[in-house]
């Protein structure tokens, strides 16, 4: 027999037998009922939008495995990355057919790009979401090296109204980690300097380097870092302090107002479009593999949160998209929107 004929016939039956491994896994009655007759014949990819190792790709990653387990079907996670996010954000809304192939598992980020970026190209309505997954705080870390080591929030910040554009602070552009450093700046009357980064998880390595004096990122892209004594958590934009940052302080504490709340939401979606179908059924596997207790706890470990109200939606995209257009306020608020 031909060489190459028998390679192929290997392949196919290497790719049969993946198949078969994730098919033989737990799947959810519930799930089950919900298949298409043909659907899916092929792997399902999840699209994330942000670099590898980031706290988006944690999450990906996670909920792959066990919607697998949830559902038997071959899920593959592909990273789009650039244009801090804009480039998978576009490719969603406007290249991936709605054929439940593509999912994406996006943050709230997209909801500024649509709005400031996308320059009436697409809407944030042109994705439809189909599950939430949780959320996280966006938080300030710090070196326990160098010129700030032990310093609070505060005193650097100060440093930064006293020396402006001395203190290096890592933002992506066109998003939270930029609208909070302009809050920061507005409130306090500090000035720093501003270095882009794709994403949080880059930041994050940027400030073990020295290349950037504070950092912005999630729980799961420092954790390990704050564990071997690297970097400390300094501060965090959210309402309150969470179980597992309980000694750092909120903006809001230390300057006494309400203003400084960004915290990250991570959910699903699907191309508008897509077969009513297959969007049940991918959703309802993903609601399958977020009831499994392993994943909530690896979740838990990676301190990441549950919104209650999130959690109970029964409309989840028209609660989401609430809360974009709430945003949107924001967006006017500062100009950035007329």
């Amino acid at each position: 027999m031909n060489p190459k004929k028998i390679l192929s016939i290997l392949g196919a039956g290497i790719m049969a037998l993946g198949f078969a491994c994730v098919a033989s896994a737990q799947i959810s009655p519930q799930v089950a009922k919900l298949k298409p007759k043909d659907f899916p014949t092929q792997s399902i990819e999840y699209t994330v939008v942000y670099p590898a190792g980031g706290a988006l790709d944690i999450t990906a990653r996670l909920l792959a495995k066990h919607v697998e387990k949830a559902t038997g079907d071959k899920i593959l996670v592909n990273n789009r990355t650039g244009g801090a996010g804009m480039v998978g954000h576009t490719y969603l809304a406007t290249g991936a057919k709605p054929d439940g192939y593509t999912v994406g598992v996006l943050v709230n980020l997209v909801w500024g790009d649509a709005m400031l970026r996308a320059n009436g190209r697409w809407a944030y309505t042109d994705l439809e979401p189909i599950a939430y997954i949780n959320s996280d705080p966006l938080t300030w870390v710090a070196s326990t090296e160098g010129p700030y080591k032990g310093m609070s929030a505060k005193q650097i910040i100060q440093i930064a109204r006293d020396k402006p554009g001395t203190v290096r602070v890592a933002i992506v552009p066109g998003s939270m980690w930029e609208y909070l450093v302009e809050q920061v700046e507005g409130a306090t009357g500090a000035k720093f300097l501003r270095v882009p980064f794709q994403g949080g998880g880059p930041g994050v390595t940027a400030l073990l380097g020295g290349s950037v004096d504070v950092a912005q990122g999630f729980y799961s892209e420092f954790r390990g870092y704050v564990d071997a004594n690297k970097i400390v958590p300094i501060a965090l934009a959210s309402e309150q302090r969470t179980t597992y940052l309980k000694d750092t302080p909120t903006f809001n504490e230390i300057y006494g107002s309400k203003q400084f709340v960004w915290n990250i939401i991570r959910f699903a979606v699907v191309p508008k479009g897509t077969p009513a179908d297959r969007k049940a059924y991918l959703a309802a596997g993903l609601q399958a593999a977020l009831k499994d207790p392993e994943l909530l706890a690896e979740y838990q470990k990676l301190g990441m949160y549950f919104d209650p109200a999130l959690v109970k939606s029964t409309n989840i995209g028209a609660d989401l998209n609430a809360l974009a257009l709430k945003e949107r306020e924001f967006y006017v608020k500062t100009g950035r929107l007329k």
